[in-house]
């Protein structure tokens, strides 16, 4: 999800043209209302979002139909009445079954009132049926009903696992590089991979890849092993590693049991000549199981001695991209 917390966010989308989406949808204030069917659209458009991919439903940002790209930043909604509390009841009233993970962020727009950020996960307990009693879906960067073979397919959902695989250093996101004096290469670092199951469908068998900028060098892997692959990021030329789970003699993957990938963590190093500049580095995350696949793009930034590391649709990606 993008971090859309003040004006400026809003107004950084427009001046840099980010179009809607399959995940992304503007609105003009306006468009939240209390009356003239506005509640009932709004329950259409987030439901779609729940039983698509999840995403990102923007009031208070004026879309060229014809360009296809945002136009300006409003004044944000006129009624008083209209909180993140009365959305909250409006969605939770009239979507069934209730949606689980939405978040509301209101936004000051600076001249009294406010735009609305809501953020939709994608659903595992759908799908969704909107106010009119049909379901909806996110096509062509607009909410249409489903069909039949779609519906059947989102209530498979809560039969599959939904996995996610996290990237960290040993203390977050944020790792100083230390040269030992009179030497190029820098003492190792941890990166240290986090697996998280959303469904209650327990995870029997795993295949967790991740993709290293080939940049770095990759001095122990952990339970991992490497793997030949020509896939690139970015035209990046990575180094590929591999990690398995299969029960028995594994544990499955709960979730209520978040865990390491494995206790055995990689370890990287790097060249002081790769980190005199700001350079970015790409890496790949990829977890499959059984009827369930998610490959997503991670990114680290060297600033000198000082790497950061940035997840999946962080602003730095939105930036970059």
């Amino acid at each position: 999800m993008i971090g859309l917390k003040t004006k400026t966010d809003l107004q950084r989308l427009v001046d840099e043209g980010l179009e809607e989406s399959l995940t992304l949808d503007y609105k003009a204030s306006p468009s939240l209302a209390r009356d003239s069917g506005k509640p009932e659209e709004l329950c259409k458009d987030v439901s779609a979002l729940a039983n698509s991919a999840g995403g990102q439903l923007v009031y208070g940002i004026e879309e060229d139909k014809t360009a296809g790209k945002p136009s300006k930043v409003d004044d944000g909604v006129i009624d008083p009445k209209i909180t993140k509390e009365w959305i909250e009841q409006i969605l939770n009233s009239k979507v069934q079954p209730r949606m689980e993970g939405v978040r509301i962020e209101r936004i000051d727009m600076e001249t009294g009132k406010f735009g609305y950020v809501i953020s939709v996960q994608q659903s595992q307990i759908g799908p969704h049926q909107a106010p009119d009693g049909k379901y909806y879906k996110r096509f062509n960067f607009q909410s249409v009903p489903m069909h039949d073979y779609e519906i059947r397919d989102i209530m498979r959902r809560a039969t599959t696992p939904d996995l996610f695989v996290t990237l960290s250093f040993l203390e977050g996101n944020r790792q100083s590089l230390r040269f030992p004096s009179g030497e190029e290469e820098s003492r190792p670092f941890n990166l240290i991979a986090h697996i998280e199951n959303r469904s209650p469908q327990p995870a029997f068998h795993i295949v967790i890849d991740i993709g290293i900028d080939a940049d770095f060098k990759v001095v122990a892997r952990g339970d991992f092993s490497q793997f030949a692959s020509n896939e690139q990021v970015e035209n990046t030329p990575l180094n590929w590693f591999r990690w398995t789970l299969a029960t028995p003699p594994g544990q499955p993957i709960f979730k209520e049991h978040p865990r390491v990938v494995t206790n055995n963590v990689m370890m990287l190093t790097m060249k002081a000549e790769d980190v005199r500049n700001q350079e970015v580095y790409d890496l790949s995350v990829r977890v499959v199981s059984p009827g369930f696949s998610r490959q997503e793009n991670w990114s680290i930034v060297a600033r000198g001695p000082n790497l950061t590391l940035f997840p999946p649709s962080s602003e730095f990606s939105v930036k970059r991209a």
